[in-house]
C-alpha cells in the first residue's frame, strides 16, 4: 500500500507512536506531521498542484489556536482538498463534536485508540481502507 498522509497533531507522543504503527505496518506510506492547526491551514493554502496531494488527512480535534473542527472547515474551502478523505481523531466521544464533524466534511470520525496496541491495530485498518478500498 502506498500513498501520501498528513497528520494534524499536536501531542508529540501521539505523533510519535503514529509514526512508529506505519514506519512498522505501513513503510510505503509516506506521513507527514505537523504539530500546529495555524501551521497545517498555512500548508494547505500554500500547497501547489505541483507538489503530491495526501491520499488522506488525518485531523485531532481538540488543539490550541485553531481547533480541528474549524481547521477542517478551512480545508474545504480549498478546491485542491475539498475530496480528499479527512478522518478526525479525538478523544472526544461528544455528539456534538461528531455532528459538527460530519457537517463541516469530515469523512469519518474516530476515537483515538488507548493505547499504542489498539492503535498498531487501527491505524492499518484506517489507512488501507482510504488509501486501497476506498474509491
Amino acid at each position: 500500500m502506498k500513498g501520501l498522509v498528513i497528520s494534524v497533531e499536536d501531542n508529540p507522543t501521539d505523533s510519535a507512536l503514529m509514526s512508529r504503527v506505519f514506519q512498522k505496518e505501513m513503510p510505503l506510506v509516506e506521513v507527514r506531521f505537523i504539530d500546529d492547526s495555524l501551521d497545517a491551514l498555512a500548508w494547505f493554502r500554500q500547497h501547489n498542484n505541483i507538489s503530491p496531494i495526501p491520499n488522506l488527512i488525518l485531523l485531532d480535534i481538540k488543539m490550541p489556536r485553531l481547533n480541528g473542527l474549524d481547521l477542517l472547515k478551512e480545508i474545504r474551502k480549498i478546491e485542491l482538498f475539498r475530496y480528499v478523505p479527512i478522518v478526525m481523531m479525538s478523544s472526544s466521544d461528544q455528539i456534538s463534536d461528531k455532528d459538527m464533524a460530519y457537517f463541516n466534511g469530515a469523512n469519518s470520525y474516530l476515537e483515538k485508540p488507548k493505547n499504542y496496541a489498539e492503535l498498531k491495530e487501527h491505524i492499518p485498518i484506517v489507512a488501507k481502507y482510504w488509501l486501497t478500498l476506498n474509491k
